[in-house]
Parts: C-alpha cells; sequence; structure tokens
C-alpha cells in the first residue's frame, strides 16, 4: 500500500497540511476552490485573484471602514482602484465604494473593448467616479461637506501599467533594484514643494500638510485625474494604496523593507496582508487599504 501523496507549495514548493488553505512559507492560496469558511478577521475585505490582491482594514481607531477597493480580471487585463473617502465629509463610506465601483467598471469595459488608450479610459473612470459620487445623497446640513473621496487606479495591459489619481491615494512600482513612487499627492504640501516655496522638511511641518487640493465629488475642482504610464521591462508588483498604509511607510524604500520581509515568491494575498498589518501594528489609526498585482512583460518581450 502506498503513503499518502505529499502536498507542494505551487509558488514556492514548501510542504503542505492536507488541509491548508493557504501557504504558511509563501502565502500562496492552496488550490483553486472557494473557501467557503476562510476567516477574514471582523472590520477586514479581501479579494484574492492570484494575480492580484487586496485587503482592506477599518483600523483600530475608526468605527466603520471609509476605504473602498474594485479588483478585477479582464482577461489577461487587470483592473484595480483604491478610494479613500475623506472624513469630514458627509457619507465618506459611500463615496468611496460608489467611486471605486464606477472607476473600476469604466476601466474594465475599456479592457472589454480592447482600448488600449490608457489615460482615456483612466479619464472615463475619473469621471464615472465623479458622476457616482455626485449622485450618494447629500445631508440637509449647510455645516457638512458634500460626499467625498480620493481615488488611484490602475490599468494593466500587455505589460503596459496606466496609473491614475485624485488626492492622496498612492501607487508604487517595485521591481528588480526599482522601488518607486508613482503618483504625486494632490496635497498643501505637495503644491509648496512644487512651486518652490517651501522644502519637503518646512512643508510637511505645517499642519496643512496633507490638506489635499484635488479629490472626486461634487465640489471637486475641475480637471483630469493625474496620469502615468510605464511599460514593465521585468516582473514587479504594483501596489496601490490609501494613505492609512502609506502614512506609516512614506516611501517607496521604506515600504520595499515591509516587502523585504517576504520571500520573493510571496503571493499578491500576503503581501497585501503584510502591509495591512505592519500599519496596524505601528497604531492604526486610519482606515488601511493596499491592492497588489503581480505585472510582467507580454510573454515575446521577456528574455
Amino acid at each position: 500500500m502506498s503513503g499518502p501523496t505529499a502536498l507542494h507549495c505551487e509558488a514556492c514548493a514548501a510542504p503542505l497540511l492536507a488541509d491548508d488553505h493557504f501557504c504558511e512559507e509563501c502565502g500562496a492560496r492552496v488550490g483553486d476552490e472557494p473557501i467557503a469558511d476562510e476567516h477574514v478577521p471582523e472590520g477586514r475585505i479581501e479579494a484574492d485573484l492570484g494575480v492580484a490582491a487586496a485587503v482592506s482594514d477599518q483600523g483600530r481607531v475608526h468605527r466603520r471602514n471609509e476605504d473602498a477597493f474594485h479588483l478585477e480580471l479582464v482577461g489577461d487585463a487587470i483592473v484595480a482602484v483604491v478610494c479613500d473617502g475623506i472624513s469630514t465629509s458627509a457619507s465618506g463610506d459611500v463615496a468611496a465604494r460608489s467611486a471605486a465601483q464606477a472607476a473600476g467598471t469604466a476601466l474594465a469595459d475599456a479592457a472589454r473593448a480592447g482600448n488600449h488608450d490608457l489615460e482615456g479610459a483612466t479619464l472615463a473612470a475619473g469621471v464615472a467616479a465623479n458622476a457616482a459620487v455626485g449622485a450618494v445623497p447629500v445631508t440637509r446640513r449647510s455645516d457638512v461637506p458634500v460626499p467625498s473621496c480620493t481615488l488611484v487606479s490602475a490599468l494593466c495591459v500587455d505589460g503596459v501599467v496606466g496609473v491614475g489619481w485624485l488626492g492622496d491615494s498612492r501607487a508604487y512600482w517595485f521591481g528588480p533594484d526599482d522601488a518607486r513612487q508613482l503618483t504625486v499627492d494632490d496635497s498643501w504640501a505637495s503644491e509648496q514643494v512644487a512651486a518652490g516655496l517651501l522644502s519637503a522638511d518646512e512643508a510637511l511641518r505645517d499642519p496643512r500638510a496633507h490638506a489635499i487640493t484635488r479629490w472626486i465629488g461634487p465640489d471637486a475642482p475641475s480637471g483630469p485625474p493625474g496620469f502615468v504610464a510605464a511599460r514593465v521591462e521585468a516582473p514587479g508588483r504594483l501596489i496601490l494604496c490609501s494613505d492609512g498604509l502609506w502614512n506609516y511607510a512614506p516611501s517607496a524604500r521604506s515600504l520595499a523593507v515591509l516587502l523585504d520581509r517576504l520571500p520573493g515568491e510571496a503571493s499578491p494575498a500576503a503581501v497585501a496582508r503584510t502591509l495591512v498589518e505592519a500599519a496596524l501594528e505601528r497604531g492604526g489609526h486610519d482606515n488601511i487599504t493596499a491592492a497588489v498585482i503581480e505585472v510582467a512583460p507580454p510573454p515575446q518581450e521577456r528574455g
């Protein structure tokens, strides 16, 4: 009689137990079947699509989560959106959910249509998000700002990444010997530095430093989202996040230090959980959201 078949993680070859749902070594999901009884901590939402994953946590202080995300695979294309409801506005949570859903749907529709105009698709996603937040019911109190949120989005198609943003939710790229922030905060501090009025250190010491200057909502300043596109030369990770994460690791290098704790084969889900847990360990004073996407050049361009 033969013994039981040894099980190993397909991602890192570590040994597995028969009832494992995730590899303890690299965090990869075991098998493709949905896990009905998978435990997710209270106040947390997770999505795991294999090559992309997202985690959103309420944090340790707020009574509700006003972050939201949209994550979707469209053939070989990947769509991700992270939104952060502005806490001083009415219904920030509804605004974030509405914006993420509308922008994500617009980007997915562009991918399905074979639209490779990533900047045009990002612009359309911003318009859709603004319309969705504009439709959120508003309070009758004149002293409460209308619903609004920040937004950062990504559409990854054929080895090209298109990133758009309004506000201070961020996108970072991590590749071999490459760690950089792709977005530029729409904030008071960033604008003072860009105008040459203050140094970065001076701007960040000002109490107005994190005040955002652009956002999604009916009272938002006019203008398209910020946009950047990059062709992927080597496999890497794209990370979208709210300020609940980057406030604890503001530079690409400081986030890279957190990533270095994981094996190189760690799954997007494992990376997203690690980042969120790190923010919780450091205080968790805000809602925390991280979306992680594995991106590689098209097969014909790989060396």
